[in-house]
């Protein structure tokens, strides 16, 4: 790698576009010393500083600036400012020396005079963190001695041991590795800070996570009971709809039954009640007879009123055993009514048909009384307004009355059938037949009208198994949800109350567990994946943290492995310049080892105040120790050891032996020297040019001087002027142009 050229526009006193090319090396040539020469104040230095600016130096110290847009040129009498200063360092990279895949290299750094400044390599925008690093690679960067300034030969003795080490770094080769370590230190840092937030969450989601867990517990255990409970509710609530099914059907063949068989017996009553009546009109019945039989009739038509009461009694008795399963008006509450005015009806139709043709006006208006109370209880129910509460006792107590009445009305038919009797014996063999048929309707009357009573009773069970039928289904529905799929059991009663206990147990068990908000499930869930998270989170990076410990370990014994060897080179480099450039004498280089302390922290970091960016690893993290390079040097005649008691020349002399030492060891691709000699009589300006001769076959120098020892040395010469304008220019002369001339 070497610097093919160099051009800026915009920079301090270069206003105009400056393109300044270097000596190319052919074979194994030497690689060429371009000598840029000019009056004092002519802006040479400011080629220099143009070569540091854009290898990324941040301090405006280095620059010979205040501040960062002292570089763009500010503008002069006959010359107006510019907003932009623009240097780029075109670099041969066709060995690659520089780890990137391209034959030539172009840095370029821009400044606007708003504060904006971009980085680019080959025309893309980069980072300068990009620029260093890659710079550090190809060994050479703005810190070290890629670029020698003038007064930075006599700053290498006065730095301290450790400060001085940086330029052994950059010739060890070790420089990008200290910037990896650098970075794997920050990042390690980072890693532990983020591990300890992410600690610091988990610390706090853990309390948190506990109480949820329990309630979740607690959900997981009431899921348990209720789906447990819901089983034996299917069981028990499909056994209970079983048997009433089963009831059901039983109650209704019954009931059709009696309806058939009560329908039989009034058409056989029907066809005697006719033929009564034909015999009736045929034989006058005498007035005894009439008589004996409105009697009979009286009392008959009395048992059937208190049987229908009977009947009614009986029906209110059922419905207060048959609980309502809703408000909603049901055939099955009907029923009952229904019933009492079909009886009613029936006595009404036996009074407008008697065996005579005298009819009962107060029969008559009884059963009318009977029906217009049944149609107002019919109503009532209709409209929702039947009474309040019924009180059980009385109806029971009046059924036994009745009963105790209807005892008296039969003993006294039985004596007026006695007295019938008597009388049929009497009126002898011609009414003997009449006499029968009427008993034998008697008879019919009377198994038609048990007929009807069992009919009714068959119907108010079967209303009272409705009634129970729609209350279980209602329940099912608030226990179990609208039109559940229940197995069809039959289970004898005793199991089923056992099922019923254990029901009502488990309910008084999903009572004591109560209920847990659906949120609590949802904020549980996401806690344990944010705890998850972190936790895996966590021991990423404690994985990290050790992976980044096993770096700084590697690049540490690296690092030392590397340096060791490129010491000991340089030091026997270095007595041997020394020994050129004096004549002799004796000179080493000594490791010196020392703990740091806070106090000495601005003495680790080795930068100054105005440097924007912090130096490489070595300097910028304490470790268990720190090296340092002292600089023993004596020269011919003398026993001096201490480099503080040499002279202004021997110092600058020693400086550049050791200069030329790091360079013979590591040579950078190009070197910058600016009037590194102007300390220097002729004599050893001229030994110092013979050792840059040498050392020309191994890197490229641009040599700023006023000596002409330097200049005779170089292959082309750059003449720097200033106008009155104040701008900078360049004339170019190749020396071997002229030789060949």
């Amino acid at each position: 790698m070497y610097l093919q050229r160099l051009e800026l526009q915009g920079f301090k006193s270069f206003v105009q576009k400056t393109t300044l090319e270097f000596p190319q090396p052919r074979g194994s040539e030497r690689r060429g010393i371009a000598a840029i020469v000019g009056p004092n104040g002519s802006g040479k230095s400011n080629l220099a500083d143009a070569v540091r600016w854009v290898m990324g130096e941040q301090s405006m110290k280095s620059l010979r600036s205040k501040k960062s847009e002292d570089v763009i040129f500010s503008g002069t009498d006959k010359l107006a400012r510019v907003g932009l200063a623009e240097v780029s360092l075109y670099l041969n990279n066709e060995d690659r020396q520089a780890p990137i895949d391209f034959s030539q290299l172009v840095i370029t750094r821009r400044l606007y005079r708003s504060g904006e400044s971009e980085y680019l390599l080959n025309r893309n925008q980069v980072r300068l963190q990009d620029i260093i690093l890659l710079l550090a690679q190809a060994s050479f960067g703005q810190k070290t001695y890629s670029i020698i300034g003038q007064g930075m030969v006599d700053a290498i003795l006065t730095a301290s041991p450790f400060e001085r080490k940086e330029f052994f770094d950059e010739a060890a080769g070790t420089r990008h590795l200290y910037l990896k370590r650098e970075d794997a230190l920050r990042k390690l840092e980072q890693t532990e800070d983020n591990l300890s937030q992410a600690e610091s969450l988990v610390q706090e989601i853990v309390p948190r996570l506990r109480s949820l867990v329990r309630q979740v517990k607690r959900l997981e255990r009431r899921d348990e009971v209720a789906a447990e409970l819901k089983a034996l509710q299917e069981q028990y609530y499909g056994a209970a709809r079983t048997e009433l099914e089963r009831d059901l059907k039983t109650e209704t063949v019954q009931l059709d039954q009696a309806v058939r068989a009560r329908e039989a017996a009034e058409r056989a009553l029907q066809e005697m009640q006719e033929r009564f009546a034909t015999m009736e009109r045929a034989v006058s019945p005498a007035e005894e007879f009439t008589t004996l039989s409105a009697v009979h009739r009286t009392l008959w038509e009395a048992k059937g009123k208190l049987q229908e009461r009977v009947f009614k009694l009986k029906t209110e008795l059922a419905k207060l055993a048959v609980p309502r399963a809703q408000t909603a008006l049901s055939p099955s509450a009907l029923l009952p009514y229904v019933l009492e005015l079909e009886a009613s009806v029936a006595t009404l139709l036996k009074l407008l048909e008697p065996p005579s043709a005298a009819l009962d006006l107060a029969a008559l208006r009884a059963v009318g009384n009977s029906l217009h109370n049944h149609l107002q209880s019919l109503q009532r129910e209709v409209a929702g307004t039947a009474p309040a509460s019924i009180d059980q006792g009385s109806i029971e107590q009046e059924l036994r009355k009745i009963v105790e009445e209807e005892h008296g009305l039969e003993g006294k038919l039985r004596e007026a059938e006695a007295a019938m009797q008597e009388f049929q014996e009497r009126a002898g063999e011609k009414n003997k037949t009449f006499f029968s048929l009427q008993h034998t309707m008697q008879e019919q009357q009377e198994k038609t009208t048990k007929l009807l009573h069992v009919a009714n009773e068959h119907r108010v069970a079967l209303a009272r198994l409705t009634a129970n039928r729609e209350s279980l289904e209602a329940t099912i529905q608030a226990e179990l949800g609208s039109a559940p799929l229940l197995p069809a059991l039959v289970a004898p009663l005793h199991e089923r109350e056992e099922l019923k206990r254990t029901i009502d147990q488990l309910k008084t068990r999903v009572a004591e567990i109560g209920s847990i908000d659906p949120e609590t499930v949802a904020e549980y869930k996401t806690t344990q994946e944010r705890h998850e998270f972190l936790t895996s989170q966590s021991e990423d990076l404690h994985k990290s943290i050790q992976d980044f410990r096993s770096i700084v370990a590697e690049l540490d014994e690296t690092i030392a492995h590397q340096f060791n060897e490129s010491f000991q080179k340089i030091n026997r480099e270095f007595e041997h310049f020394f020994k050129v450039l004096f004549g002799g004498g004796h000179a080493k280089l000594v490791k010196i080892v020392d703990t740091p302390t806070l106090a000495s922290a601005d003495e680790i970091e080795g930068g100054d105040e105005d440097n924007e960016e912090p130096d490489d690893a070595s300097s910028s993290r304490s470790t268990a120790e720190r090296l340092g390079i002292e600089i023993h040097a004596t020269p011919p005649g003398k026993r001096l050891k201490n480099i503080n008691m040499l002279s202004g020349g021997e110092r600058a002399l020693t400086s550049l032996a050791l200069i030329c030492s790091i360079l013979a060891n590591n040579p950078s691709p190009f070197v910058v020297l600016d009037e590194v000699d102007a300390a220097l009589d002729e004599a050893n300006s001229a030994r110092l040019a013979e050792i840059i001769d040498q050392l020309s076959h191994r890197t490229q120098f641009i040599v700023i001087t006023h000596n002409r020892a330097m200049m005779h040395q170089s292959n082309i010469l750059y003449g720097v002027t200033m106008g009155d304008d104040g701008a900078s220019k360049v004339l170019s002369l190749k020396l071997e142009e002229i030789v060949k001339e």
